[in-house]
């Protein structure tokens, strides 16, 4: 127990500090992905564009959307009284903005620590709870309870992202080369 609690305060300073990284490690981003961000992308321009007084059919032609789902969103927005309008057509917890930033900001972690796929994901659960609880997200009691993401949540994050992942992070993992028993240990604590 002890160890979890420093794990998740040592990944909620690293969410705390990510701003301050000069730079960002390139995530590989596959098709899909960088096609629903484009989307995204063309939604939040056109909501705001309709917030600033342009109509809203001509708004939704030029954009290439859906008039009924822009009508939708500028209605969703007006009522949800949020600061500013971000596209999450999935009804998840993180947007795909928010969910690559999570991925952006495990990978620039220092290189004194592992970077491998298997760590990674193991820090993930502290670092999405803490995102969440940050940016004042709607997420499951479980998380609280556990101060970390649940295991539904990373799987489906693990499948959403498989790509991104094994392309981004490196597969071996630097404590199973120095010392094999130390990772075998840390799997037997997280279960």
């Amino acid at each position: 127990m002890y160890a979890s609690r420093k794990r998740s305060r040592a990944v909620a300073k690293m969410y705390d500090e990510w701003n301050n990284v000069p730079t960002f490690k390139k995530i590989k981003v596959k098709k899909e992905t960088k096609e629903y961000l484009g989307l995204t992308q063309r939604f939040e321009e056109a909501v705001n564009n309709v917030l600033d007084g342009a109509e809203e059919e001509l708004v939704a032609k030029n954009y290439e959307l859906d008039f009924e789902t822009l009508c939708d969103e500028v209605r969703h927005f007006k009522n949800s009284k949020a600061k500013n309008y971000e596209y999450n057509g999935t009804g998840r917890i993180f947007s795909f903005k928010e969910e690559l930033l999570l991925l952006k900001i495990l990978a620039t972690i220092p290189q004194a620590h592992c970077t491998c796929q298997t760590c990674t994901l193991g820090r993930l659960p502290y670092l999405a709870y803490h995102m969440a609880r940050k940016k004042n997200k709607i997420y499951p009691r479980e998380w609280d309870v556990n101060q970390r993401a649940g295991k539904g949540w990373l799987i489906n994050f693990e499948i959403e992202y498989d790509y991104e992942i094994l392309n981004s992070f490196p597969a071996v993992c630097k404590l199973t080369q120095n010392n094999p028993s130390e990772v075998n240990e840390k799997t037997e604590q997280k279960t």
